[in-house]
């Protein structure tokens, strides 16, 4: 029969955020709503996700924020989306990220920007997936999840975790407030210095950079070394740097449990036959 084709609960955290997301086709789509529903755990995954994106609409239009993100970071993000919907064996590492469209009602705010974590970006929490109260006085969200709309086009598949592309987003928007946002991009002139501690905000400047010289250059060495170090995952940027006074490579990989990154620094002699793990750390 054809309802031996609709997924049955438990639901996946993957298959709720792709319903919510509008990327099913429609026919299931209409078929799956009425049964996740009934299902008290789904409602409360879907009312989490209801909170995050309008967490993300609300903040679109802070006073407080002063910039929009600069358009070098914005590039940046584009090419990591772009790179990792063309990585191979995509059935593994699938995920969906939420294209918010600003608030072009609204023009930037230029107030000062507060004092906020790099990684406070509305990120899901345990706190999160409590039952959220429905009489909020907001207009724009009163807790109901949405159907979406079949002409959500703004929503893409990549091969990512789920949250990193956000959480990197506000890494390089509170990054670049603290440099100062009248400053012209400038290609680095040196390799970049690492510390041990792999500061996040100092790390995740590699990401969406290809930049490694030498025998990483070449993807597949550089693969190869990660694989035989057991870290093989999607790449998300790496460029060359200076690490315990000796010239290294430093890369970004997804992390082991959405939505953290992984930063990874080798050898610049590493290969797949002697792996040169000099440093690795979560960051998220």
């Amino acid at each position: 029969m054809a309802t031996d084709t609709v997924p049955q609960p438990p639901y996946s955290p993957e298959l709720l955020a792709d319903l919510h997301a509008g990327n099913m086709p429609e026919q299931l789509s209409r078929r799956l709503w009425p049964q996740v529903r009934r299902d008290p755990n789904a409602m409360r995954y879907l009312r989490s996700l209801d909170r995050v994106n309008g967490d993300l609409r609300a903040l679109g239009r802070d006073d407080r924020i002063v910039h929009p993100m600069p358009a070098e970071v914005t590039a940046r993000l584009e090419r990591v989306i772009d790179d990792l919907v063309n990585t191979p064996d995509p059935s593994e590492r699938m995920a969906t990220v939420h294209r918010l469209h600003p608030d072009r009602a609204n023009p930037a705010a230029t107030a000062p920007m507060p004092a906020v974590s790099p990684f406070d970006t509305g990120e899901l929490t345990a706190t999160d997936l409590d039952p959220i109260e429905t009489d909020s006085d907001s207009d724009d969200f009163d807790g109901t999840p949405r159907e979406p709309a079949p002409w959500t086009a703004r929503l893409r598949w990549i091969t990512a975790v789920a949250a990193a592309v956000a959480l990197v987003a506000g890494a390089f928007v509170a990054a670049d407030a603290l440099r100062g946002n009248d400053a012209t991009p400038m290609a680095d002139p040196a390799p970049l210095r690492l510390t041990g501690d792999l500061s996040s905000t100092t790390v995740l400047s590699a990401l969406g950079r290809y930049d490694v010289t030498g025998p990483l250059a070449a993807r597949e060495t550089l693969t190869g070394c990660l694989a035989a170090a057991g870290l093989d995952r999607a790449i998300l940027g790496s460029r060359d740097v200076i690490f315990g006074g000796q010239n290294a490579a430093l890369v970004l990989l997804t992390g082991p449990e959405a939505p953290t990154i992984t930063a990874v620094v080798l050898g610049t002699d590493c290969t797949p036959d002697d792996p040169r793990l000099l440093a690795n750390a979560d960051i998220g």
